[in-house]
């Protein structure tokens, strides 16, 4: 196993969410793929069509801005434990016909998105991370310092896949 890319982004999410999808995906008439991907309290959901994926990161905090999220790329399936301290994690299919994925926040937010995530074209696999999410919804809740550095931080580990599989929720607070 091999690490082929390791890039760090900032990202923002707004109504508890980012869609996460490739830049060249072909949206349906209507955009049905924003409500199937979102399921009431999933920190996880994808659309049908596997082509757009909700990502619900924070817990409950409603929005945020400059979240770090690192992003690695692997030449085969890592086989991975789970990482050390981290509150969520999920895995789910990700199909990069560009290469370049979108991460939207959800409900328009601010603006700052999308986020542009490079990879490979290809059919992958992804765990998503996250870590110090209970922080910052105490930071949210009791209104602390925007200037101060972040609690919470994000990993997305991509590797190739030949068969599709369903979400896997593999670690939540709850």
């Amino acid at each position: 196993m091999a690490v082929s890319s390791r890039v760090e982004y900032r990202f923002s999410w707004w109504h508890q969410g980012v869609f996460l999808f490739d830049r060249l995906y072909v949206w349906a008439e209507d955009w049905p793929e924003y409500e199937e991907a979102t399921t009431e309290g999933a920190v996880f959901g994808q659309s049908r069509s596997r082509g757009v994926t909700f990502i619900s990161p924070g817990g409950s905090t409603f929005g945020a801005d400059g979240a770090r999220l690192v992003v690695e790329v692997y030449d085969q399936d890592p086989e991975l434990p789970l990482a050390a301290g981290s509150d969520t994690v999920g895995e789910f299919d990700l199909d990069a016909i560009s290469g370049d994925f979108a991460l939207e926040e959800s409900g328009g937010g601010t603006g700052d998105s999308p986020a542009v995530l490079g990879t490979p074209p290809g059919r992958f696999r992804a765990r998503w991370s996250g870590f110090g999410e209970e922080a910052v919804e105490v930071l949210d809740r009791e209104g602390g310092d925007e200037d101060a550095e972040r609690p919470d931080s994000y990993l997305l580990q991509i590797w190739p896949r030949t068969t599709d599989t369903e979400i896997a929720v593999l670690r939540t607070r709850e």
